[in-house]
């Protein structure tokens, strides 16, 4: 069983592009074995579609644990492209019954068409399967089908939306992320997805007397979906300024309830946040050689799929 910290903490972790975390990270969930390692395939696929969905074009797994840590790592160190995850989320909650998300613009189309396809996953799987497609576009409808069926309910809007989009959209350039400056904080690792964070969220909504779900998108807005680095993604601007005035608040005014609450929260987690960043340093100590033989097993399958590359446009 994975501890839900460090679920939280390896998305964290490739959003903000921290190569240490997500090999630590890694490999604890390795040493678990069976499930937990089946799982993390699964787990990186979804997270490579929502956070830098043009990738899904590259997405290459082999039996091997060390291949998902390779594509968790791509994506820590590009630039993050959430269209699909913005898309994906209207979408969805547009199939739960809030058609507020609908702007009454011609992208409403594509609203309605993955919310339809949320009710109807066969026929848009087998519609989006017969439309006219090549190269990268068609390995990325492909990828997004074979993992069609993982995560949450709305982890599988992003992946569909994300196959839309290959199909109807000029893929943005994906660049190199910068090297991530200063600490990693740990404390933004305890969300509203871990007893800990619901905990400190709830009693901090009740002393500020804020709503609690405005407290928990503020958390996670400001903090927990930071990256190191932005591609332009219109979808998910307008799923977040959405979600500001869905919850009463003008986008603007946001951080002006942010900030009080952000200290409070970082004093009531502080304790949490020592407890994990000591079990993690405990962890790495004894585990030194399992680290190094995944860092060694990662950079050899890199090295590899790039000779496989070479005079290729595509790895499909």
């Amino acid at each position: 069983m994975i501890e839900d910290r460090y679920r939280s903490l390896l998305q964290k972790a490739v959003r903000r592009g921290n190569t240490e975390l997500v090999y630590t990270t890694s490999a604890i969930i390795e040493s678990l074995g069976g499930r937990p390692a089946a799982w993390l395939e699964t787990r990186t696929a979804v997270i490579l579609f929502a956070e830098c969905w043009p990738l899904g074009a590259d997405l290459l797994f082999t039996k091997p644990f060390h291949s998902k840590v390779a594509a968790l790592l791509r994506v820590a160190h590009r630039q993050k492209a959430r269209d699909a995850t913005g898309l994906g989320f209207l979408a969805y909650d547009l199939d739960q019954g809030d058609d507020t998300v609908l702007a009454g613009v011609s992208d409403d189309k594509a609203l309605r068409l993955i919310a339809r396809a949320i009710r109807q996953p066969a026929g848009f799987w087998s519609w989006i399967s017969e439309q006219p497609a090549e190269g990268s576009r068609k390995a990325l409808i492909e990828n997004a089908f074979r993992y069609r069926e993982g995560g949450r309910p709305h982890d599988k809007a992003v992946v569909q939306a994300a196959a839309y989009l290959a199909l109807t959209t000029p893929p943005p350039e994906i660049e190199a992320a910068p090297t991530p400056e200063g600490a990693f904080p740990y404390w933004v690792v305890f969300d509203r997805h871990t007893a800990e964070g619901k905990r400190v969220l709830r009693d901090v909504a009740r002393d500020l007397h804020m709503p609690l779900p405005l407290l928990e998108w503020s958390h996670f807005y400001y903090e927990g979906a930071v990256a190191n680095a932005d591609a332009p993604s219109p979808w998910w601007q307008q799923y977040c300024r959405w979600h500001f005035e869905r919850l009463g608040m003008p986008p603007a005014e946001a951080h002006l309830i942010w900030e009080p609450a952000r200290e409070q929260i970082i004093d009531a987690l502080a304790e949490d946040s020592r407890r994990l960043q000591s079990d993690l340093y405990r962890w790495k100590l004894g585990n030194l050689d399992r680290i190094d033989a995944l860092k060694r097993q990662v950079e050899l399958f890199v090295s590899h799929i790039k000779e496989v590359q070479h005079g290729q446009s595509t790895l499909f």
